[in-house]
């Protein structure tokens, strides 16, 4: 009868359904016969189900008639763990205080679903260079603030987080395949070379810590921020988290990414960073340049762009003069 119930309120919806549009990414289908059963098998007033583009998984937005707040409901693409990975790896990693999304359904609330999928509500949010031009004291505080949390979730166990991404030796995984495309390619610099020869060796060796967030960030008016899409993460080095957000903090302003990478490192090493730790954090700044250039077949220019970036790693011991 619950069954029978859901496809009469899904017929009765699917005149409302509506796409997202102007994402620039290549078309796809939306999974909308899945997402449709799964809307209306939870709620009972699904007024609109919008699909959101996403290039890792399937997201819809639900509206509803009721006057209840949106829900953003996630479902796999085909033949992806994503999704999946999530439903185990969030509740494990807020049990531990980490700011991530908090689900409403998930995965076994319906049990006529085979299929991974989370539901949860939607977070306002402001894009990080918005929050910077906007209120630079609350950019500060998402800095210092993130910088103690990676600070936290690099020491985890991966093997204690279920979900987690495992490491393996295997040739085409791990960006080997991108670093010795470089080191095949006559047109980098020595240097370059010789940094991906000695990211390489660390990557065949086994990681000790937890990482590979991309740093997606929700973030609020006030600066605090849910961390979503962990699309990768699970087993890494210690420096390659913190690598990747200052990264993404350079990415709040020209004019502000020192100061928000020094409020960072405030927060991540509050007294100061070892030699070695530096070393470990410069080489994960370094990989994040010529792994990600290498994804693609670069041009002589990203490959300047590239070279330029690694020689500021190079020239100065001050995390905030890489980016």
């Amino acid at each position: 009868m619950a069954a029978q119930a859901a496809r009469v309120r899904t017929a009765a919806c699917s005149i409302a359904l509506v796409t997202a549009t102007d994402s620039g990414r290549p078309p796809r289908q939306p999974q909308t016969a899945l997402a449709a059963p799964i809307a209306h098998g939870l709620y009972r007033d699904v007024a609109a189900i919008e699909w959101v583009p996403s290039d890792e998984a399937d997201v819809f937005r639900l509206m509803f008639s009721s006057g209840l707040a949106p829900r953003y409901l996630k479902l796999p693409l085909p033949g992806t763990t994503v999704v999946a990975r999530e439903v185990l790896m969030l509740p494990a990693l807020r049990a531990r205080g980490f700011p991530v999304l908090e689900f409403e359904h998930s995965s076994g609330d319906l049990t006529e679903i085979a299929t991974a999928f989370h539901v949860t509500r939607e977070v306002p949010h402001i894009p990080g260079a918005d929050l910077a031009a906007s209120d630079r004291p609350a950019a500060r505080r998402l800095a210092t603030r993130l910088g103690q949390i990676v600070r936290r979730l690099e020491i985890l166990d991966a093997d204690t987080i279920p979900g987690s991404v495992r490491w393996d030796r295997r040739p085409s995984h791990w960006w080997r395949p991108q670093h010795r495309a470089l080191l095949g390619d006559g047109r980098w610099p020595a240097a370059a070379r010789q940094w991906s020869a000695r990211i390489l060796e660390r990557l065949d060796t086994p990681p000790t810590g937890f990482g590979g967030w991309y740093g997606e960030m929700l973030i609020g008016t006030d600066g605090s921020f849910v961390m979503i899409d962990w699309t990768t993460a699970g087993a890494s080095w210690i420096g390659e988290q913190a690598a990747g957000a200052m990264e993404v903090l350079a990415g709040f302003g020209d004019d502000i990414k020192r100061d928000l990478i020094g409020h960072f490192m405030r927060g991540y090493a509050p007294d100061g960073l070892a030699p070695s730790k530096l070393e470990e954090l410069r080489l994960w700044a370094v990989h994040g340049t010529l792994g990600w250039v290498m994804l693609q077949p670069p041009t002589d220019a990203d490959i300047g762009i590239a070279t330029q970036s690694t020689q500021r790693c190079e020239s100065s011991d001050d995390p905030a003069e890489w980016f």
